[in-house]
């Protein structure tokens, strides 16, 4: 069963890495995707809790963005906290292959995709809309990962699950707390 799902995993992974090298246009989409647009999407998450306290004329509009970059953050440290004990080697490194990304960590879980869905879900608690365009670019950061030769299917699906994870359990968490001083509070 597991060999398997390992030779599911390494054919998804050569299926996907097989978009890299085809072209000058394609190999700087799967660069820029997979090394450069998580700053895109960070930047425009900014500019996203900026309007919010634009509109409000609060800074109480900070608090929930403030919440998911703490939920991306503990979900960033998982994902080193999994690595630390889970040495799993990068695709480039296991096959002889080119790679257009490189990285020296180990690959599972993907970073850049734990911390995108994470903020993805996170934000998905108070602006549903915005979630979405988060969530997307956590497949096309992870996919372009994957083309890049620096991860294979399972790290992004990893990444995702784990992602989702940590900020619905940060989530629940504060709403318990919360509730619960409220609670204690009028009691």
């Amino acid at each position: 069963m597991l060999y398997s799902i390992t030779q599911l995993d390494t054919s998804l992974f050569f299926a996907i890495h097989s978009l890299a090298g085809r072209g000058i246009i394609g190999d700087f989409l799967i660069i820029f995707f997979g090394k450069y647009f998580i700053y895109v999407v960070f930047a425009l998450f900014a500019y996203a809790a900026y309007r919010a306290h634009r509109k409000q004329k609060s800074t109480a509009a900070f608090r929930p963005y403030f919440g998911a970059l703490i939920a991306a953050s503990v979900a960033y440290g998982v994902a080193n906290a999994i690595r630390f004990f889970y040495h799993h080697p990068r695709p480039f490194i296991t096959f002889p292959i080119s790679h257009l990304l490189t990285d020296a960590s180990y690959s599972f879980p993907s970073v850049h995709t734990i911390v995108l869905f994470s903020l993805a879900m996170a934000t998905y608690f108070f602006n549903k809309r915005f979630s979405y365009f988060i969530f997307a670019a956590g497949i096309v950061v992870g996919v372009a990962r994957v083309a890049g030769g620096v991860h294979y299917p399972s790290d992004i699906l990893g990444g995702i699950v784990l992602g989702i994870a940590t900020s619905s359990i940060l989530h629940w968490l504060y709403t318990k707390t919360r509730f619960s001083r409220r609670s204690r509070r009028y009691a």
